[in-house]
């Protein structure tokens, strides 16, 4: 039972990245300003990275040390790419 419920996780996050995935590709399309695109961007690769460290990493069971300093990492490169572009 816990080995299904951990798996319909796996599969549900997976199906999550490639949605992610496939509107990052048309985003594009969907946004003209490139302030708001640049954001969006960076708010789908934060979501993406938190995934793949909770779920695909199982770094929601590890020590919270190891967990907070790979999240922080993955709110942080981003921020600082956004303030690259952005300023």
């Amino acid at each position: 039972m816990q080995n299904n419920k951990i798996m319909n996780h796996a599969i549900s996050s997976w199906l999550l990245l490639i949605v992610l995935t496939i509107a990052s590709i048309y985003l594009t399309n969907l946004i003209d300003n490139r302030s708001l695109y640049i954001i969006s961007a960076l708010i789908i690769v934060v979501v993406k990275g938190q995934q793949i460290v909770d779920v695909f990493m199982e770094l929601d069971k590890a020590p919270r040390l190891w967990r907070l300093l790979l999240l922080s990492y993955i709110v942080l490169i981003p921020l600082i790419i956004a303030i690259i572009y952005l300023v």
